[in-house]
């Protein structure tokens, strides 16, 4: 038994459960051995040793942190032309896992921290896409692997954060301006989203850009729900008087104070009418055209939508609120933009895997927007903070990209 510093690659084919789950066992062998053949050589290229297989997956060592990272590009540069034209059962698609540290070599395993935390890495990355440790970016050669900085993660049974990176695989090798640290970083966004969208590559969006984005996105909301007739929800009240001849009539509140007075309502047509528990129920105002009114059969007081009833006046704005959000998560769960951001070609994306955020993001995001709102105080924040994002960006943890 020995230990030794190494460069650990994890592979394992993404979905492969439910794959294979209807197929017979000469079609699961065909698939595993065809994954051998194409992986395989290309770990003995960059001078990697197979560890072990695992099912699906393999455990590869290697001496170089820049061979690891490269043979992991190189790896889903075949299977990307292997998968070409071909369809969902015969595709072949995979995560790649890399982290770097102290391992005890026995027979013919290993063990340590390292390769449990490249195995935790692995839960967290896309197919297609190399992700990797600190551990492997500080070490490896930067020039020759453009990267980019996804931020920390908290593992299962880890104690500490582990800050992960990933290959820059739309960015040609041996641009050193591309990787984690440039202004600007281009994202490769090449995966697709629960909806089956590719998103496009695309840089860190600016903040005056964003900003024009979120105020097309209000003009356009505020058209659309003039359109609709759907205006602030408030308080309302109905008031059914009836007058001396017997007839009564219903009044839509128009205005609704509660005082140390009572409750006073003030109708649409003029009349008011307050309560309290001194004086009892008083009516007052424009006198009823046969007559005065004599007395009020019904006061009631409610809340409305203010959706649809032209007479509902509602002062308050949380219904208005709630559907900005609502709007605004859907838009970016479905298509990764609002129609604003559309418009200035910007895109939402989920910071660990650069792809369009999920469900839950999604509208995460879109109703802590209604936080970032209040004196435009969270918008303002991208203009200090280091990656450019908003407080609702930061709480979701995504970012937007300009196209």
């Amino acid at each position: 038994m020995q230990t030794r510093h190494l460069t650990i690659m994890l592979t394992d084919i993404k979905g492969f459960t439910s794959k294979t789950a209807s197929f017979s066992r000469t079609q699961v062998l065909e698939l595993i051995k065809k994954h051998e053949e194409l992986v395989l050589p290309v770990v003995k290229k960059f001078r990697g040793t197979l560890v072990k297989t695992i099912g699906d997956a393999f455990l590869v060592t290697f001496d170089s942190p820049t061979d690891a990272v490269l043979c992991g590009v190189e790896v889903q540069s075949v299977l990307k032309t292997h998968n070409t034209d071909r369809g969902n059962d015969d595709k072949i698609e995979i995560r790649i896992a890399i982290n770097s540290g102290e391992v005890t070599l026995t027979d013919n395993d290993i063990y340590g921290d390292a390769v449990n935390i490249t195995a935790r890495i692995g839960s967290i990355a896309e197919a297609g896409q190399v992700f990797f440790t600190e551990a492997v970016y500080l070490s490896m050669n930067k020039k020759e692997v453009p990267s980019s900085e996804i931020g920390y993660r908290q593992f299962k049974n880890v104690p500490e954060k582990i800050k992960v990176y990933r290959v820059l695989t739309e960015t040609p090798i041996g641009r050193p301006e591309q990787t984690v640290g440039a202004e600007n970083a281009e994202i490769p966004l090449t995966g697709t989203s629960g909806a089956g969208a590719a998103a496009p590559a695309g840089v860190r969006a600016g903040f005056w850009r964003r900003l024009s984005a979120l105020l097309v996105d209000v003009a356009i909301f505020l058209i659309i729900a003039s359109t609709l007739g759907i205006r602030a929800c408030g308080p309302s009240a109905k008031m059914e008087r009836e007058d001396k001849h017997g007839d009564r009539q219903e009044i839509v509140a128009d205005k609704i104070n509660i005082g140390p007075n009572g409750l006073t309502l003030k109708g649409d047509n003029g009349e008011t009418v307050t309560y309290s528990r001194k004086d009892g129920l008083k009516v007052a105002g424009t006198p009823d055209p046969d007559g005065k009114i004599t007395r009020t059969e019904k006061t009631s007081v409610g809340f409305n939508t203010g959706l649809g009833d032209t007479k509902d006046r509602g002062r308050g704005i949380p219904f208005k609120m709630l559907l900005w959000a609502l709007y605004c998560g859907v838009m970016i769960w479905r298509f990764g933009a609002t129609p604003g951001k559309m418009i200035l070609k910007l895109q939402v994306v989920d910071t660990a895997t650069g792809l369009k955020p999920g469900a839950d993001k999604a509208f995460l995001r879109a109703f802590f927007s209604l936080v970032s709102l209040f004196g435009l105080l969270g918008y303002a924040w991208a203009l200090w903070e280091k990656e450019g994002r908003t407080w609702h960006d930061i709480i979701a943890q995504t970012r937007v990209l300009r196209l």
